[in-house]
């Protein structure tokens, strides 16, 4: 008689939260937010029944959220390539290419094409300002994407001492920016794009290889032969022109170009990829829960304004999310 190891019976349920942890775990806190949202508005603030959960603050929420979620994938690739990346120049560069984009189109289609070029130019330059400075120069990311962030609002404010913002944005843009198809925001197709595009790059190309190779071992990744400062400077350079490009979708979801309108959603974006699971120490990339991330901070940022918490009440959230998820994180490393 032969004697077989016996088979260990699989549970199919667990292993595709296993496989998918991060990003069940990412959604469940979304339904628990919305969850308690209404448990808590109906009870103490006498709101009627699915004020927090229709279908038409859903997808407000989620339209909220879309700016959160595009910063968070310029965050994501500096993070995920590791060396402690992270690019706070994000919102200013996208404040320049808004304020720039917005004279150029000056409310007409014609002037799109060309406003995007200047986006990816500017994007590109400071972009590969941050990657030489902390891949080759070897500064941290911190300091250098901060001073760069000096630098860009001192362009704006001295660009706009000089001429007053003008110009608005093409009607093309504002379409897809700011207007809905039924009570679906079209800026959620930006969103669906990126998704699409971002698992694809990661998951199924040699870049993506790469960038996770560098971000979970660089050692590793440098004797295999790839070029390891050069994918973190392609990563911060990457960053750069999408915010470029997200700061002219602000001007589209906005009308017109504003001083600060990009400064606003650095903080936030850094805690949407934090939310979303994503290691602070790199190797790890997954958009999905890093737009559910901005999910979440949009949610309870909307229940803080309807709490009449204001913005002290978001910005105190935002800290005890980032401070918690990041305790949960160093314990979670230390427990391993």
């Amino acid at each position: 008689m032969e004697n077989r190891p016996e088979q260990i019976a699989r549970n199919p349920v667990l292993d595709l939260y296993n496989r998918n942890k991060k990003v069940i775990n990412t959604l469940l806190m979304v339904i628990l937010v919305f969850v308690g949202g209404e448990f808590v508005l109906t009870l103490f603030k006498g709101a009627a029944p699915g004020t927090f959960l229709s279908t038409q603050q859903v997808f407000l929420t989620m339209r909220l959220a879309t700016f959160v979620a595009l910063f968070g994938l310029c965050q994501m690739l500096v993070i995920c390539v590791g060396g402690g990346g992270l690019d706070l120049s994000v919102g200013y560069i996208a404040t320049l290419s808004g304020i720039l984009g917005a004279s150029i189109m000056d409310g007409g289609n014609g002037g799109l094409v060309p406003a995007i070029l200047v986006a990816i130019v500017v994007g590109a330059v400071f972009g590969f300002g941050n990657g030489v400075l902390t891949a080759y120069a070897g500064l941290p990311p911190l300091v250098v994407t901060m001073a760069m962030a000096n630098i860009v609002q001192g362009i704006v404010n001295a660009y706009v001492a000089a001429t007053p913002i003008k110009g608005q944005t093409a009607p093309l843009l504002q379409t897809l920016a700011a207007k809905f198809t039924g009570v679906f925001p079209n800026i959620l197709l930006v969103v669906l794009v990126a998704l699409v595009i971002s698992g694809v790059l990661i998951s199924k190309t040699k870049v993506g290889v790469k960038i996770l190779g560098v971000g979970a071992n660089e050692t590793t990744a440098y004797l295999s032969g790839v070029n390891v400062r050069r994918v973190r400077c392609i990563a911060f350079v990457a960053s750069g022109i999408l915010a470029a490009l997200i700061g002219l979708l602000l001007v589209g979801y906005l009308g017109q170009a504003a001083k600060d309108m990009g400064s606003n959603y650095v903080m936030p974006s850094v805690v949407a990829v934090v939310v979303g699971g994503c290691s602070i120490n790199g190797g790890e990339a997954n958009y999905l829960s890093v737009v559910l991330g901005a999910i979440v901070l949009q949610s309870l940022t909307n229940l803080f304004v309807a709490l009449g918490w204001g913005d002290a009440g978001k910005w105190l959230g935002y800290g005890i999310i980032l401070l918690v998820m990041l305790a949960a994180y160093v314990r979670g490393k230390r427990s391993r």
